[in-house]
C-alpha cells in the first residue's frame, strides 16, 4: 500500500465523509487554538472560571450522554447529525455576545451537549452506512483529514492571535460557526439510510444499556486505555517543562510529530482491525506501546541536552502509536458490540467512559508522574499493561452475551 493510498480516500462516501471532517477540523482548529485567549480577552473570564466551565460542560455530557445519544435510534442518525450541527453553528454565533461567567457556563454547556448529539448521529451513521471492512478504514481517513483541517485552522488562529485585536478574535469564533453551518448542509446531502426504519422498527429503552454489565466492563477498560490522551496532552508537557532540561520550543516539535504520524499512519494501522479479533489485537498493542513509552519519559528526567530531547521524541512516537492503535480497535468495538436497535444509547455509554476518564485522569496522572518526581510513570505504565491484559477477556465476554456474535467469541478468545 503506497503513501497515496494512506492519504487519499476512495471515491464515494469515504471521500465525502473525509471532506466533511476536513471542514470540521478547520473550524475546530481555529476556535480551540485561540479559545483561552478569546475567553479571557473578550468574555472577560479568569483562568479558574474557564476551568470550571469546561468541567461543568464535561459533567453535563457525562450525565446526559446516553439519553442524548439515544436520539439517533429514534430520529435517525443522519437527521440528528445535521440538525445538531446546525444548533452548534447557532451557538457559536452567540459567543461574540457572551459576557461574564454565568452566560459562559450556559453557552459552553449547550455547545458540549449539542456536540454530544452530533457525534452520536455521526457515529451511528458511519456504522450503518458502511460495511465492516470499509468502516474502520473510512474512520481512519476521516481522522487523518481532521488532523489536516485542524492544522490549517490552527494557522488561522495564529494569525488572529498575532493581530491581537478584538475583530480578529470575533472572526476566530465566527469562522467555526460558518464552517459548522456549511457542514450541516453538507451532512444533510449525504446518502440516506434506506434500511434504517426497517432495522429500528422495535425500540427499547435507552437506560437498558446500564444493565448490560459485559458491555459496561468493555467501556471501563477502554476508558483506562484512552488515558493515553491525558498522558500525551497534559502529563508529558508538564513533565517536559518542570522535570527535564528540554527547551520549551521542543513541545512544538513533539506536537508536529504527533500530527504527522496521525495523518500518515492511521489508515495503515487499521488493516485487519474490522473484526473483533483484530480490534482486540490492536487495543492490546496500543496498551503495550503506551506501557513502554511511560518509563521512557522517566528516563528523560535524568538526561541532559540533546539526549533528553531524543528520549522525549521516542516517547512521543510510542504514545502516538498507542493513540492510533487504540482508535482503530475502539472503532470496531463500538460498532460491533451494541445491539442494532440501540447503537445510539450504547455509543452514549461508551462516551460516558471517555468523559469520566477526561474528568478523573488529569489530576490523578499529573500527581502520579510530576508530583512524585518520576516513579509514578512506572505506575502509569502498569495501568496500561493491566488494561492490555484484561481487554481481551472482557471483549470476549461481551461478544459471548450477544447471540449474533457468539460465533466470533472463540476467535476473539484465541487472539486474547
Amino acid at each position: 500500500m503506497g503513501v497515496r493510498d494512506n492519504l487519499i480516500p476512495p471515491a464515494g462516501i469515504a471521500r465525502r465523509l473525509s471532506a466533511q471532517n476536513l471542514l470540521a477540523g478547520i473550524g475546530y482548529g481555529t476556535f480551540l487554538t485561540g479559545s483561552a485567549v478569546f475567553f479571557t480577552r473578550v468574555v472577560g473570564l479568569r483562568p479558574h472560571e474557564i476551568g470550571l466551565g469546561l468541567s461543568a460542560a464535561a459533567a453535563a455530557a457525562l450525565l446526559l450522554a446516553v439519553p442524548l445519544s439515544a436520539l439517533a435510534d429514534r430520529m435517525g442518525p443522519l437527521t440528528l447529525w445535521s440538525r445538531a450541527t446546525a444548533v452548534q453553528a447557532l451557538l457559536f454565533g452567540c459567543w461574540p455576545l457572551v459576557r461574564g461567567f454565568g452566560a459562559f457556563i450556559a453557552v459552553i454547556v449547550a455547545v458540549e451537549l449539542a456536540a454530544t448529539v452530533a457525534q452520536a448521529g455521526r457515529s451511528v451513521y458511519l456504522i450503518e452506512a458502511l460495511a465492516p471492512e470499509e468502516r474502520v478504514r473510512t474512520q481512519a481517513f476521516s481522522r487523518s483529514w481532521l488532523n489536516v483541517g485542524w492544522s490549517l485552522g490552527a494557522g488561522l488562529a495564529a494569525l488572529a492571535l498575532a493581530l491581537d485585536i478584538r475583530p480578529a478574535y470575533y472572526g476566530m469564533v465566527l469562522v467555526n460557526g460558518v464552517v459548522l453551518l456549511a457542514n450541516s448542509y453538507f451532512i444533510a446531502k449525504l446518502p440516506a439510510l434506506v434500511r434504517h426504519e426497517k432495522q429500528h422498527a422495535a425500540r427499547t429503552r435507552a437506560r437498558e444499556v446500564f444493565r448490560d454489565r459485559p458491555y459496561l466492563a468493555v467501556t471501563a477498560v477502554c476508558a483506562v486505555l484512552a488515558s493515553y490522551i491525558t498522558v500525551a496532552m497534559e502529563v508529558a508537557p508538564l513533565w517536559l517543562l518542570h522535570r527535564t532540561d528540554a527547551p520549551r520550543w521542543w513541545l512544538g516539535v513533539l506536537t508536529v510529530t504527533n500530527t504527522l504520524m496521525a495523518t500518515t499512519l492511521q489508515v495503515a494501522l487499521t488493516r485487519g482491525t474490522h473484526t473483533l479479533t483484530g480490534a482486540v489485537r490492536s487495543l492490546r498493542l496500543g496498551a503495550l506501546t503506551a506501557a513502554l513509552g511511560c518509563p521512557i519519559y522517566l528516563v528523560a528526567g535524568g538526561t541532559a541536552g540533546w539526549p533528553t530531547m531524543a528520549v522525549l521524541l521516542a516517547a512521543t512516537v510510542l504514545l502516538t502509536l498507542s493513540e492510533l492503535l487504540y482508535s482503530a480497535g475502539a472503532w470496531t468495538v463500538m460498532a460491533e458490540l451494541p445491539p442494532p436497535d440501540q447503537r445510539g444509547a450504547y455509543l452514549g455509554a461508551f462516551r460516558m467512559g471517555t468523559s469520566a476518564q477526561a474528568m478523573i485522569a488529569p489530576a490523578g496522572l499529573i500527581a502520579l508522574a510530576v508530583s512524585t518526581g518520576g516513579w509514578g510513570w512506572l505506575a502509569i505504565a502498569a495501568m496500561f499493561a493491566v488494561g492490555g491484559l484484561v481487554v481481551g477477556p472482557v471483549v470476549v465476554r461481551a461478544a459471548g452475551s450477544r447471540p449474533s456474535l457468539r460465533a466470533t467469541a472463540p476467535a476473539t478468545a484465541t487472539a486474547a
